[in-house]
């Protein structure tokens, strides 16, 4: 398999890698500052042979895919995979996680949690808004997407993973938060920050952090600026924010950036598997995928996924974007499998997807090696990093009732 793969490779590499990345000072104006160590990303002449850009061993062998609610799941090879995703077909590789889809007798009965029913937190939410910037953009995603790619099944993506762990682990230093990587089966893990509360109920807000390259995804050039890095910068920048407010919320609220999303949702299945199996109370998830990118042709929003999410939290956002941001939320249908809030709504938890516009194709370079930061606009950005503030607040402060 390997040999036909290389095969492939030469006959049709994709762009260029990054070169030599040099050292970059992450950390916005007047915070603490750190050096980014420097990491050696193949160039033209060395893709082809470098182990950074080897498959791993996940297809191997057939994997099951399901690619719609009432449809049944089907075993699929690599190349079938590959030609879904090129056909531009969602699905959820639900390999690992049929327990999660079947409901099985070892996990926990569903848990419903309580919503505010009016938001309680402006002080806090204008306090810790205000001190947000756009400086972490950039300098935490040029290194970022100086990887060739982030393909969750490879050393990029590994790689890429452990430098994204370390980022998050400089930024919280000196606050009482936990960092860890959950690992799954493929090489890359997702990346799991927790700020304790006071009771036993948990919020979540996420990113992803894996890119791919369409037609090569493990060979391919992918810098993935806006699919993913502009979600997962926007929640660290509302991480730091938040930690510099001195937040100290009730629920326990977690940061999390999964690992194997463009895989079918590999990631974030395993993580919500996980919960569900342990009856971890999920208060909600709050989703960002993809919030950099908009046609100036087009009215300027947030997009608000409306299928496979829940009405409520929904609901919530909605209140939110409008007292804090300075943009509405425009709801639109996403599909199935669209992004990892949908393993979070499969496990039986509110979940919810803030989106860059309501034009789900609008951004046409995507997976490609055409995703690059000078694509994004920073101030779009810093409208969703705002909600995931008060998402934080509003959700981890409200007590269950």
């Amino acid at each position: 398999m390997r040999v036909a793969l290389c095969v492939l490779a030469v006959a049709a590499v994709a762009a260029a890698a990054g070169g030599k990345q040099q050292q970059h000072v992450f950390g916005a104006a007047g915070e603490q500052h750190w050096q980014v160590q420097q990491q050696q990303h193949p160039s033209d002449s060395d893709v082809l042979v470098s182990l950074d850009t080897q498959p791993g061993r996940l297809y191997e062998s057939a994997r099951l895919i399901k690619v719609g609610e009432g449809v049944r799941p089907r075993w699929l090879d690599v190349g079938s995979i590959l030609a879904l995703r090129r056909a531009g077909v969602r699905f959820m590789d639900i390999t690992d996680a049929q327990e999660l889809h079947a409901g099985g007798p070892t996990l926990a009965p569903e848990y419903t949690s309580q919503l505010p029913q009016k938001l309680a937190q402006r002080d806090n939410v204008e306090g810790a808004a205000a001190k947000l910037t756009t400086e972490l953009y950039g300098a935490f995603l040029r290194p970022f997407t100086a990887f060739h790619n982030r393909y969750y099944d490879s050393e990029n993506g590994r790689k890429s993973s452990e430098w994204l762990q370390h980022q998050v682990e400089a930024l919280v230093a000196g606050h009482n938060v936990t960092v860890a990587a959950f690992k799954h089966k493929f090489a890359q893990p997702s990346v799991i920050a927790r700020i304790e509360g006071k009771s036993d109920e948990t919020v979540v807000i996420s990113a992803h952090q894996d890119s791919v390259n369409m037609w090569l995804p493990w060979f391919g050039r992918a810098s993935g600026a806006d699919d993913d890095g502009s979600g997962t910068a926007t929640i660290l920048e509302a991480l730091r924010v938040v930690l510099q407010h001195g937040f100290q919320p009730e629920r326990a609220v977690e940061f999390h950036w999964y690992a194997g999303e463009e895989g079918g949702l590999l990631g974030s299945q395993d993580v919500a598997q996980a919960y569900k199996r342990d009856g971890r109370r999920v208060a909600a998830n709050m989703h960002f995928d993809m919030t950099g990118f908009w046609r100036r042709e087009d009215k300027e929003v947030i997009g608000l996924v409306a299928d496979h999410t829940d009405g409520e939290a929904r609901a919530l956002v909605t209140k939110m974007a409008a007292a804090y941001t300075r943009l509405h939320t425009r709801e639109f249908k996403c599909g199935y499998a669209c992004s990892d809030h949908a393993s979070w709504n499969t496990a039986g938890f509110r979940s919810a997807m803030a989106f860059e516009s309501d034009q789900l194709e609008a951004n046409t370079n995507i997976h490609t090696p055409a995703d690059t930061v000078d694509t994004l606009d920073f101030d779009h950005m810093l409208e969703f990093s705002k909600l995931a503030v008060a998402f934080a607040y509003e959700v981890g402060y409200a007590s269950e009732a």
